[in-house]
């Protein structure tokens, strides 16, 4: 089989993380012919310099509908494999694409512009049209998809995302504070739903007077530390930006367990990573979570802080 590996989303985290496991498997293997179209710069991958295929148009800029079918012009026997539904509209090579979720059209409100809602809906409609093969993460996303936008169930192929070996195989850290706290890899995305996880720590934070929550991977913004200080948690919440694997993992391990709050996901990978480490999870019920977590969670509903705090102080 030949493919053409759309990588230009490497940076991302969560489709970041599923095209790099998936990407470099892919070109690792014998039976596959890859090439890879990635911004321009150094190959993101070990591979053949011939397999490079550089541009310069990112996701979701318009020149990438010209660019992209120009670089690949030649190359119409390969598969187009793109990791998103947003992808260049005039090639005429065959494609293959996965879609995480529909998180734009299940909140729409969260997005500050009407117009990306309607360009994402159209993509969807695009994928269902013109995909020889979609795949999604979870079969909730399936679901949203078949109930949504009409897809026929036969369409879709599920495939649960893996997780990368570093975080099973990479030896425990010692802790990287000398307090106990508790930690939530996520982003400042509404649904992501960080005040709700705020909220409930403020409801146990007296109780538990050593205790702080590390916010890992979210950058400095003007709302949550306002919210930070009105419930008085400036110095018991840290707050950290976009931080590495190996950081992760540090403090994944020197956590007391991980909490993930949001109001929906795709596949949510933080949970089963801080499981590969070891550690105790409490979770949402928001999207897929239950159906990837199993029975190996400690659940709570996404609106609700009273119930998140119970499970907290559980």
């Amino acid at each position: 089989m030949k493919l053409i590996l759309d990588a230009r989303k490497i940076d991302d985290y969560g489709i970041g993380v599923y095209l790099t496991q998936l990407f470099s498997g892919l070109l690792q293997s014998e039976l596959i012919d890859c090439r890879v179209v990635h911004l321009k710069g150094p190959p993101p991958f070990s591979q053949p310099e011939t397999s490079s295929l550089a541009v310069t148009s990112r996701n979701y800029d318009f020149r990438e509908h010209l660019e992209i079918p120009r670089t690949i012009k030649g190359l119409t026997e390969y598969f187009y494999f793109s990791p998103h539904y947003v992808f260049p509209l005039f090639m005429k090579n065959r494609l293959i694409v996965t879609i995480h979720d529909v998180i734009h059209f299940k909140f729409p409100q969260f997005f500050q512009s009407p117009l990306k809602v309607k360009i994402g809906n159209f993509f969807i409609n695009q994928a269902k049209k013109k995909a020889s093969l979609i795949f999604t993460v979870s079969q909730t996303t399936k679901q949203d998809l078949v109930e949504m936008f009409s897809f026929e169930s036969e369409q879709i192929h599920v495939v649960h995302s893996g997780i990368s070996d570093h975080f099973f195989s990479t030896p425990k850290a010692l802790p990287p504070y000398a307090f106990p706290y508790i930690i939530s890899v996520s982003n400042l995305k509404p649904h992501k739903n960080i005040p709700l996880l705020v909220e409930a720590f403020a409801a146990i934070a007296s109780r538990f007077p050593d205790l702080k929550l590390v916010l890992a991977g979210i950058p400095d913004n003007k709302d949550l530390v306002e919210l930070l200080q009105k419930k008085k948690l400036q110095e018991r919440v840290v707050i950290k930006g976009y931080i590495k694997t190996q950081e992760i993992i540090e403090l994944i391990d020197g956590a007391e367990f991980l909490v993930h709050p949001s109001l929906y996901e795709g596949f949510g990978f933080p949970p089963l990573e801080a499981m590969a480490r070891g550690r105790a999870v409490i979770s949402s019920t928001g999207g897929s979570l239950k159906e990837i977590l199993a029975d190996c969670a400690l659940f709570f509903s996404p609106s609700s802080s009273e119930e998140l705090a119970e499970s907290l102080s559980r």
